[in-house]
């Protein structure tokens, strides 16, 4: 079975908000906090792949919120003063490749509201679900193992996905692989080849002696043979 996902794009409006920290620092994190906070398990939540990564508040007519004064927000137990503004609004974006959570979960733990003593009120909650053609990451670290002796370069095609989307599933499939490398003593590279530059690209074509597209991932992985391992005077 290939791997699915299911893409989120949710819309938050506070009537006030300051600048907490639990919002505004890592602000790629803000998806997997706030359903920690909400009682979702840390083991599920690294399943979940924030796309918006810089979260810039908006007013109701979509311009760049501006502070409206300065209060007090409850953090870590303390009353902190900040500025806050006034009807703020959030678009964020994320990935969910596996955390166990059905569509209607995500659609609760959103209309739910709170943030600690912050509410907020969800304006927008869409949901797609998405199918690739790669395999689930222990089919595919089994391909690539047999492959590895001790080292092998492949490539695998995201065609299909758009920007951040497939930045996203780049991420999840080294998250998920590492572990197995790490389990082989093993080492893995993962490049998405609209990151490198035209030379790095191109020595890797070289080496697979066929050219790649903007949807093309290279992935690198060295397993160190059982030989070596058991006598490490035999390594090189």
């Amino acid at each position: 079975m290939g791997l699915e996902a299911d893409e989120y794009t949710v819309t938050i409006r506070f009537e006030r908000i300051f600048a907490d920290p639990r919002i505004f620092d890592e602000q790629s994190n803000l998806v997997r906090r706030y359903f920690e906070t909400a009682g979702v398990e840390g083991e599920r939540t690294r399943f979940i792949y924030q796309t918006s990564e810089d979260l810039v508040p908006v007013d109701d007519a979509g311009h760049p919120s501006i502070s409206a004064g300065i209060g007090k927000f409850r953090y870590q137990g303390k009353m902190l003063r900040s500025e806050y503004m006034q009807g703020a609004n959030l678009r964020i974006e994320y990935v969910d490749f596996g955390s166990g959570l059905v569509p209607e979960d995500h659609r609760k733990l959103w209309v739910f509201g709170r943030w600690d003593d912050m509410a907020f009120e969800t304006r927008e909650f869409k949901h797609r679900h998405m199918k690739t053609n790669v395999a689930q990451a222990s089919e595919l670290y089994e391909m690539l193992k047999v492959r590895a002796t001790p080292t092998t370069i492949a490539t695998i095609e995201l065609s299909g996905l758009s920007g951040t989307l497939f930045r996203a599933t780049v991420r999840y499939l080294e998250d998920q692989l590492k572990p197995f490398v790490g389990r082989d003593d093993g080492t893995l590279e993962v490049y998405a080849a609209t990151e490198l530059d035209p030379g790095e690209r191109k020595a890797l074509e070289t080496r697979l002696a066929r050219e790649g597209s903007d949807s093309t991932v290279y992935v690198i992985l060295s397993i160190p043979s059982v030989k070596a391992v058991e006598h490490p005077e035999l390594q090189p």
